[in-house]
């Protein structure tokens, strides 16, 4: 399994258009890092489910398979994980993996005997009925031709905002810390609290995305669909018609 992750901090480049400066010598006050970029394969009735996954201490979860691609990322505690054909290897908050379709999930353990981890996983296809304590946050279609998923970290500085853009796939927006005001037309503006998730449908303006604290910054964890080689978001004003 290969892994291509982006480590210094780069702008998609489709996003960085849309970014507003605060002032031409200062740094960047959204910063945008890609963990991961992977195929989607060929499912035809692609849906991505989110899904908050709590590891309570010193479990370990049997061996099993996902239909669909899984992208995972350690929002708590530190894990044990090996998917075949890879050796096991530890993870801790901020890592992430990535789990092919049909390959073995050979071992997900808990590091901790009395502490409990999390993990946002974003899977896609058929989920079929997880375990009661497993927290599906949402559903959404998927349907991009020849398909990638990209997991992407944004951190805002306080005060932040990113101008109006459109995205040619769904994005799925995972609120780590802090707060964000978030507005995706037709629907009014909305406060996004740490834990909250909010949705972007195709080609919809994401109107306003802001960070209304004077001091704080906000992190998001994002899961976007695009197709292969192509940007993944535009500016309004980019937008063919």
């Amino acid at each position: 399994m290969t892994i291509r992750r982006v480590i210094t901090c780069t702008f998609i480049l489709g996003l960085a258009a849309a970014l507003r400066a605060q002032t031409p010598a200062a740094p960047s006050p959204v910063i945008t890092k890609t963990l991961m970029t992977e195929p989607l394969g060929d499912n035809q009735e692609p849906k991505v489910t989110v899904l908050l996954l709590p590891i309570r201490g010193g479990l370990v979860a049997p061996a099993h398979t996902h239909p669909g691609p899984v992208f995972a990322y350690i929002l708590e505690g530190d894990i044990e994980n090996q998917v075949e054909p890879d050796p096991p290897k530890l993870y801790h908050p901020g890592d992430f993996f990535y789990e092919p379709s049909m390959h073995v999930h050979r071992l997900l353990r808990n590091l901790s005997q009395t502490e409990p981890a999390r993990i946002l996983v974003f899977q896609v296809g058929h989920t079929g009925n997880p375990n009661p304590a497993i927290k599906r946050l949402l559903d959404e279609p998927a349907e991009v031709a020849n398909r990638e998923g990209h997991m992407i970290t944004v951190v805002m500085a306080p005060g932040s905002v990113i101008r109006a853009h459109k995205h040619p796939g769904p994005v799925f927006a995972y609120i780590a810390k802090g707060e964000v005001e978030n507005q995706v037309d037709p629907e009014p503006p909305k406060v996004y609290g740490a834990g909250d998730l909010f949705y972007e449908p195709p080609m919809q303006v994401h109107r306003l995305l802001r960070n209304p604290s004077k001091t704080e910054p906000a992190e998001l964890i994002i899961f976007e669909v695009g197709e292969k080689g192509q940007p993944l978001a535009m500016t309004v004003e980019d937008t063919p018609h």
